[in-house]
């Protein structure tokens, strides 16, 4: 992204983008919008192009110090800020780089920093509580390792509980498969892979649930379904060729593979208490009846949405410009308040 001299402060003109190694005077820019899709053109848009290129160049830090520059960031989407944090994450795991940076400008942005706790990766110190309606009721869950070992998130589930007065909402099942995929898949060996992972199986929540609806994001850096898939298929040949064959019509690899994960039934774990992985999750809107559930992986998008009004949702695939390294889960559910039951 664009680069400039920490000793002059004042100055607007920006060097030329470059992909070198950093020096304790050079800070990195972040980019005005935190944004993967865009509304109209996927990853084609203008802020779309200026956030990967912002990830390109925190991923290539190789200098033990970092300084970002957030003083401009005005719009940050929740997979987008979610991938952020994940990444912010793998530098300070791997590389022991000490972050710092320049608080954003815009009040909006500094709540949403603190309420995720970016704010801390950053070492950025924000003064006052977030107050904001759009920023307040968003939780936060992160974790190593398997999820029996992982309380983080009760305080999620707890607030759906709250909220609804249901003690087992079904997309509790879809948030626990979708983790248990990343644990179990999304972290092994690959010699194709290029970027560095993090030691540990990392994985990454951010949730709302506000105005009668819940909003769910799963992140992590893996390998990508396109890479696992075959690893977890790897003694079922004649299956993942089935699979393959079925999506064989859909652009891009990584599309293909996210909608052969969709076909397939059965974990290589054989565990009744893993279920069916990415099936599960997208299984989690036709038994609500109605919402939205999207799936990243690397290059590819898969979004699947329905209706109360429809017997069949209706799904599409797009192939993204830019690889986000990893695998992103999203849900999107109307919901049924606890005072309305039985009414």
């Amino acid at each position: 992204m664009r680069l400039r001299s920490a000793s002059k402060p004042g100055n607007k003109q920006f060097a030329p983008r470059r992909r070198s190694k950093r020096d304790s005077n050079q800070v990195l820019i972040a980019p005005r919008h935190f944004v993967i899709v865009s509304a109209n053109s996927h990853q084609k848009g203008t802020d779309v192009n200026e956030y990967f290129e912002f990830l390109a160049e925190l991923r290539g830090v190789k200098s033990s110090s970092l300084k970002i520059d957030m003083s401009e960031v005005r719009r940050m989407v929740a997979d987008a800020a979610l991938l952020f944090k994940a990444e912010l994450s793998r530098l300070v795991q791997l590389r022991r780089t000490q972050i710092s940076a320049i608080a954003p400008t815009s009040p909006r942005t500094q709540q949403v920093l603190k309420q995720t706790g970016i704010d801390r990766l950053l070492n950025l110190n924000i003064e006052g509580e977030p107050d904001r309606e759009d920023v307040v009721h968003w939780r936060i869950a992160e974790g190593r390792g398997y999820l029996d070992q992982e309380p983080s998130l009760t305080p999620i589930f707890e607030d759906i509980e709250r909220v609804t007065g249901l003690a087992a909402h079904p997309v509790y099942k879809g948030i626990l498969e979708s983790i248990g995929n990343c644990i179990e898949h999304a972290y092994k060996r690959h010699p194709d892979v290029a970027w560095q992972m993090p030691k540990d199986p990392n994985w990454w929540v951010f949730q709302q649930v506000k105005d009668e609806e819940l909003n769910v994001v799963v992140c992590d850096l893996g390998i990508g379904v396109s890479k696992a898939l075959p690893l977890k298929l790897e003694n079922e040949q004649g299956l993942l060729k089935k699979l393959m064959h079925i999506v064989r019509r859909t652009k891009g690899m990584d599309n293909r593979a996210l909608l052969a994960a969709m076909e397939y039934g059965r974990s290589s774990t054989n565990e009744a208490k893993r279920g069916k992985g990415m099936t599960d999750a997208h299984a989690v809107i036709g038994d609500h009846g109605e919402g939205d559930f999207y799936a990243m992986s690397n290059q590819g998008y898969y979004m699947y949405r329905k209706t109360s009004k429809s017997t069949a949702g209706q799904h599409k695939t797009v192939r993204f410009k830019h690889s986000i390294n990893g695998t992103i889960l999203g849900w999107r559910l109307p919901l049924v308040l606890a005072s309305q039951q039985g009414t």
